[in-house]
This record gives C-alpha cells, sequence and structure tokens, in this order.
C-alpha cells in the first residue's frame, strides 16, 4: 500500500497570495497562511481548521490549546492571562493558547485535545 508518508495538504493559491507568513498544523499536516499580526486562531479558523475556542478567542477557556512542536523560540513570554491559564490547567511549556499568540513564519503546532 502506502509507503507510510503522508502529504502535505496545500490550501488555494489565492490564500498563499494575501498571506505574509505560513507555518503547519498538525494532526492535519497543513500549511496555514496568516497575515502579520493575526492571531494563530484566527489564522486555523480562516483555513477552515477545526479547532475549539468556546470563549470566541478571549484566552479565558483555554480549549484552542496547541503544542508548538517547532518554534518555540519564535514565541514570546506568556501573557499574564495566558499565564494564568497555563498554570490552572498544568500547561507544559511548549502548550500555549492559540488565541494568544500571533502566528510565526515556520512554525509547527498540534492540536491539542
Amino acid at each position: 500500500m502506502g509507503s507510510g508518508v503522508s502529504t502535505l495538504k496545500k490550501p488555494n493559491p489565492l490564500q498563499e497570495s494575501k498571506a505574509a507568513i505560513s507555518f503547519r498544523i498538525l494532526p492535519e499536516n497543513q500549511i496555514v497562511y496568516a497575515s502579520h499580526g493575526q492571531s494563530i486562531l484566527e489564522a486555523l479558523l480562516k483555513a477552515k481548521i477545526d479547532i475549539d475556542h468556546s470563549c470566541g478567542g478571549m484566552g479565558t477557556c483555554g480549549t484552542c490549546r496547541i503544542e508548538v512542536v517547532e518554534g518555540l523560540g519564535q514565541f514570546g513570554e506568556r501573557s499574564e492571562l495566558e499565564q494564568e491559564i497555563a498554570n490552572d490547567r498544568g500547561f507544559k511549556k511548549e502548550e500555549r493558547l492559540s488565541c494568544q499568540n500571533e502566528a510565526c513564519p515556520g512554525i509547527v503546532l498540534k492540536k491539542s485535545y
């Protein structure tokens, strides 16, 4: 059958031309395009990637948690709001809220369930 290697899904080329940066999301193994300053959550939703976000991106529920697989060094320190959620939920250092962090070029993220 297959070699076990998954293929990388690419979105519509029109999305790519409007975006300034791209990153990869797992387990979909899809390239997501984002504008500078756009949150990871906004970029995922725009790309029609299913991710929980019960508070609407306000940083109060913790359901949009993602794991940074590659590129953690591109993220700044957690905001006070994100740190409070991280402490409350016992986040590891590589777990971040997608609504509270801007998309960074070349990062690889994995949705947490």
